[in-house]
């Protein structure tokens, strides 16, 4: 009976995935005569200026998060030492009691998982490098020391959990 039961699980999500790729390749496929092909982008992007964004307050009003060219800031000083500057993919979300914080950064071609996990004990960050971050990717607190990354909390890509 189990074999059966993964059996349909598999049809189902085949079933949810042909129709899909079908309409993929009917979009594309075809083209007029005299169209030009598309040109291939190189899958590196230009250099991007250092990024700024605007100050977060922390829920319980006592810390705030900024990132000022490309370096991300909380109550003014720089959290990692770095003399490269990040891009935060996505932005810094607090704890809901506001004495953690966590953010999603890249650099130098990684993407990382940075987690401030009590900014009242000191900033030491946990950095977790992630193998595949998508621009719909946000950080979710699940639990005092419990982080999920992906598009919805109840859709994750990645989950991190740490001990005092």
């Amino acid at each position: 009976m189990k074999s059966h039961k993964g059996t349909l699980w598999l049809a189902v999500a085949a079933a949810m995935l042909v129709p899909s790729r079908a309409r993929a390749r009917a979009q594309t496929g075809a083209s007029a005569p005299g169209d030009r092909p598309p040109q291939r982008q190189g899958r590196r992007q230009a250099a991007r200026p250092p990024q700024t964004l605007a100050k977060v307050v922390s829920p319980c009003g006592r810390h705030v998060v900024e990132v000022v060219g490309g370096a991300v800031l909380i109550d003014g000083r720089r959290v990692r030492p770095s003399e490269d500057s990040v891009f935060v993919v996505a932005p810094p979300t607090w704890r809901r009691d506001g004495s953690a914080l966590a953010w999603i950064e890249r650099s130098r071609g990684e993407s990382r998982l940075v987690v401030v996990p009590d900014l009242d004990a000191g900033r030491e960050t946990l950095p977790w490098t992630l193998p595949v971050v998508s621009t719909d990717d946000r950080v979710f607190w699940a639990g005092p020391q419990r982080v999920v990354v992906g598009p919805a909390v109840l859709a994750p890509r990645a989950i991190a959990t740490w001990t005092d």
